[in-house]
């Protein structure tokens, strides 16, 4: 469970935009998927199934996000080499600050609100996964669902650390032998782990 004190707009099939007030994601056994929950700060809720395939294309993409939304990522000159090992350690380390310091924020201890009302009778079931750029604006992930829903979630460093951080940690639960590579180390969560509580 996690708690985010944000503002975060998400914008379900056709109707008005909402903040994100709780996100959950937690594996079902029955289903083999993971359930996505979106706790909104009206108090609705908005749930979606995440297949292995759909999480695979999720991690990839918040990780380009997350590069995209890192303090150090914009574009500058290309150091020579003599210095370019240094300048890269030094940007690293900012950046590991930088990512520290939005974890410190997370409240991932305060149990998930469950009585919400739920904005579809049914969890919806994405069936693909896309980041929107436009211009001057956050990149949104984008989860399009069958029978032509989407939802929107507008991405900041924060959102992008926590979905990453219960990935993780629900895809080790799920026993799913997915290769989940980050930018500093490279994630494998064999099937035979098991996850202590």
């Amino acid at each position: 469970m996690l708690s985010i004190p944000t503002h975060n707009p998400l914008l379900p099939m056709t109707q008005q935009q909402a903040a994100i007030e709780q996100i959950n994601l937690g594996y079902n056994d029955q289903q083999d998927r993971l359930l996505l929950k979106l706790g909104l700060v009206d108090k609705t809720e908005i749930s979606v199934w995440i297949t292995r395939r759909i999480c695979k294309s999720m991690w990839s993409l918040l990780q380009g996000a997350n590069m995209s939304l890192s303090p150090c990522s914009t574009a500058q000159p290309l150091p020579d080499v003599a210095t370019s090992s240094k300048d890269q350690a030094i940007q690293s380390f900012e950046r590991e600050v930088a990512e520290q310091k939005v974890i410190e924020n997370m409240d991932f201890k305060s149990e998930y609100l469950t009585d919400r009302q739920t904005r579809t009778e049914e969890p919806l079931l994405a069936i693909q996964c896309m980041t929107i750029t436009i211009e001057g604006q956050a990149p949104h992930l984008e989860l399009q669902c069958l029978g032509g829903q989407a939802v929107k979630i507008a991405l900041n460093n924060e959102l992008v650390h926590a979905i990453t951080n219960m990935i993780q940690l629900a895809t080790r639960e799920a026993g799913w032998d997915l290769l989940l590579i980050t930018e500093k180390t490279q994630i494998s969560l064999a099937s035979g782990q098991s996850l202590l509580h």
